[in-house]
């Protein structure tokens, strides 16, 4: 079988919900995937976004998908049911009991994690038929999981939104805005993200990417999305395009979506 006939034989059903009201501080939302088809694998291409998912797939135990820096392909049978919950950037580390830089690159059983998640009752999860009444009873599970977090890391998540808001802005000036020596911001940074705040930056920027490309459509140039969304031009754009997706611009951004469009992190 070619990979033209495979494809054709699985697709991917994958929708986001809204976080509930006691979620939203933590979780940007919700999600669900469902490979659709008889026979054939799916292939998924996964791109960094800052955040941390909590993933059940099918009937196995839940996992834990921490901070990415580079690409990497999930393969997905046909048949597959995912029912996720992704945590906005910087806030994981408060619930999972350890620094979000221990999952970098990583996925985990979510038995290897510590803090509130210990706590959770993922058998009821588990034991729902399908995606939707386990999305339906994944949320007061996670909402009865927050209120025995950790507080929030106030400075990172200040740090956050000023790059939000400064995407060719300087770690420098971050820190000069927050009153925190460099160090000890990418320390933070590390521990709340997985990463430093070059990183997030970095990984914020190629959201915003994904995000205005497809807003915009074919219309603007790839000279111009470079510029409109941070980067110094398109030769920048391209290298951080290869490096977060390992393609060519005009072959992702044809394609693929930001995982941060329901964030506020690109309202500015």
């Amino acid at each position: 079988m070619n990979q033209e006939e495979q494809a054709a034989e699985t697709l991917s059903e994958y929708k986001e919900f809204i976080a509930p009201a006691p979620l939203a501080v933590h979780f940007l939302c919700l999600w669900t995937q469902t490979i659709i088809g008889s026979t054939g694998v799916y292939e998924h291409r996964v791109l960094p976004d800052a955040c941390v998912d909590i993933v059940f797939i099918n009937d196995e135990p839940p996992m834990v998908f921490g901070p990415w820096t580079v690409p990497f392909v999930a393969r997905l049978a046909a048949g597959t049911s995912i029912t996720g919950a992704r945590l906005h950037p910087g806030r994981a580390s408060c619930l999972l009991g350890m620094p979000a830089s221990e999952l970098l690159n990583q996925a985990v059983p979510i038995t290897a994690v510590k803090g509130a998640m210990q706590s959770m009752r993922l058998e009821e999860v588990i034991e729902q038929p399908n995606s939707a009444a386990r999305r339906s009873a994944l949320a007061p599970v996670l909402s009865a999981s927050i209120e025995h977090s950790a507080p929030l890391d106030q400075a990172v998540l200040a740090g956050i939104r000023w790059l939000s808001r400064y995407p060719q802005g300087r770690i420098g000036q971050l820190s000069r805005c927050i009153g925190i020596g460099e160090r000890q911001l990418h320390r933070r940074f590390s521990a709340a993200i997985g990463y430093g705040p070059k990183m997030f930056q970095s990984v914020l920027r190629f959201q915003r990417l994904l995000k205005t490309a497809r807003a915009t459509g074919p219309e603007q140039s790839l000279a111009d999305l470079a510029v409109s969304t941070g980067y110094a031009d398109q030769a920048h754009m391209t290298r951080d395009v290869h490096r977060f997706a390992s393609l060519r611009p005009t072959e992702l951004l044809r394609s693929s979506e930001s995982t941060l469009q329901m964030s506020d992190l690109f309202k500015t």
